[in-house]
């Protein structure tokens, strides 16, 4: 089995591309989000991956601003 290169913190595109060219699979691709409402912008970024062999890549927005509360 080849070596899993770490990827947390990357784009996902580039995730999946060293990934790839590493020659291993990815199962699943989950998204994120926090705990307290927010509005998310940006690229996803990997923030945590989970596996040897086929790998799950859990990734978040790059940037959020939190959402305001109704009073």
């Amino acid at each position: 089995m080849p070596p899993v290169p770490d990827v947390i913190g990357l784009p996902l595109d580039e995730a999946r591309a060293r990934l790839a060219n590493a020659g291993v699979e990815i199962r699943a691709v989950t998204e994120t989000r926090p705990p307290k409402a927010a509005d998310l912008t940006g690229a996803l970024r990997v923030v945590r991956m989970r596996g040897d062999g086929p790998v799950d890549l859990v990734v978040t927005r790059e940037r959020y601003v939190p959402t305001p509360r109704s009073p």
